[in-house]
């Protein structure tokens, strides 16, 4: 990469503000990365949300990301070669450190932390993955009791609850739970309610109904329901996550001491009480965690809307597991296993995402994913 020292990429001035900036040096990857031509980005929430509550002068913005790889680093022969179709996303807006980000030509990656790309998959369709299957990948498989479906069948007659299913979590999620063997039941509004039933969903409720919780619980089989993703992260969220629990119906189970998960992306600032439905003796374990501790790195949020003070350590199980699941994605993908969010190209280049980022802020993105070619 000697002829090609520059590169264009967006960073931020301070919370909630960035600008395109035409000076960046492109980086050599470093021991176990590569360097990668980005072609394709796609947006999430965490792209105003990150930069609004962090928004360190310096930091790169951007996660999802598709690209070539053009360089290997020390260590990744065994992993990658240059011209590679990959995607992945990056842990955007950590700390004050302009290389690492998306929204840019050229990015560095871990090399086992990527997804090879099928040839018949473009880079604005697989630019929509990384951060969203990663997040429901890390709830579902890690926080939540469900069974990695890599290489085998996996059956069985448990039902989970995935609220917020037109989300990109979410009807991702679906998709997994469904390869994991279980039952779905998931909520969204009542336009999405098509879309996620060609995913799979056994059973999709229009949360706006004013029914909708009984509508969910009359879905439940003999089984119960002890497993819920919940994909919006709100109090009022919760505690319709939480009505939803039951136990067991079976002769005999009723009241054994069972366990009901409750997963949530972000924390829940209010959480209910356990519900009456369920036995006294029962335990409800309410997780949430961030997906950024496979990368490695120390890194601390302040957030004062989610009552947020907290450091996360890097993790080397959160990161074997990651590169774990991504290789069984790799056997999933091409055989149509798992299909991506509807996605809406946008023109514009890097000065289009901030426009981008203001639209999805806004709520006006909503059931699709913003990609822009770069």
């Amino acid at each position: 990469m000697s002829e090609i020292k520059l590169q264009s990429g967006i960073i931020m001035k301070g919370p909630g503000e960035a600008h395109v900036v035409n000076d960046l040096s492109i980086p050599s990857p470093g021991i176990g990365e590569v360097l990668i031509r980005v072609q394709a980005v796609s947006l999430n929430p965490s792209d105003w949300m990150a930069p609004d509550g962090l928004g360190r002068p310096g930091a790169g913005m951007g996660f999802d990301f598709a690209g070539t790889v053009v360089e290997i680093g020390e260590s990744a022969q065994n992993w990658r070669s240059v011209g590679d179709r990959v995607a992945g996303f990056v842990h955007a807006c950590h700390a004050a450190n302009y290389s690492i980000g998306a929204f840019r030509e050229y990015l560095t990656a871990d090399a086992v932390l990527l997804i090879h790309m099928p040839s018949d998959l473009e880079f604005v369709e697989a630019s929509t993955i990384g951060m969203g299957i990663s997040t429901a990948a890390q709830q579902l498989y890690q926080n939540l009791p469900l069974p990695v479906p890599c290489n085998t069948s996996v059956h069985t007659d448990q039902t989970i609850l995935i609220y917020g299913g037109s989300t990109a979590t979410g009807s991702l999620a679906i998709q997994l739970a469904k390869l994991s063997g279980f039952k779905v039941i998931t909520t969204c509004s009542e336009k999405n309610i098509p879309w996620l039933r060609s995913l799979g969903a056994d059973q999709v409720i229009d949360y706006n109904h004013v029914d909708a919780i009984r509508q969910v619980r009359r879905h439940i089989e003999d089984c119960g329901l002890s497993v819920i993703l919940d994909c919006i992260s709100t109090d009022r969220a919760a505690a319709f996550c939480y009505q939803c629990f039951a136990p067991p119906l079976r002769a005999g189970q009723e009241n054994a001491p069972w366990t009901f998960y409750y997963a949530s992306l972000m924390p829940v600032k209010n959480l209910p009480p356990p519900p009456r439905m369920i036995p006294e003796t029962a335990v409800v374990r309410a997780e949430w965690s961030m997906v950024y501790t496979c990368f490695g790195r120390r890194f601390t949020i302040v957030n004062e809307e989610y009552g947020l003070n907290r450091t996360w350590e890097p993790s080397a199980v959160d990161r074997e597991f990651m590169a774990y699941f991504y290789r069984c994605v790799e056997q999933m993908i091409p055989l149509g296993k798992i299909r991506l969010m509807p996605v809406e190209v946008r023109n514009g280049g890097l000065e289009g995402i901030l426009e981008g980022v203001d639209l999805v802020r806004n709520g006006r993105a909503l059931g699709k994913k913003l990609v822009y070619v770069l």
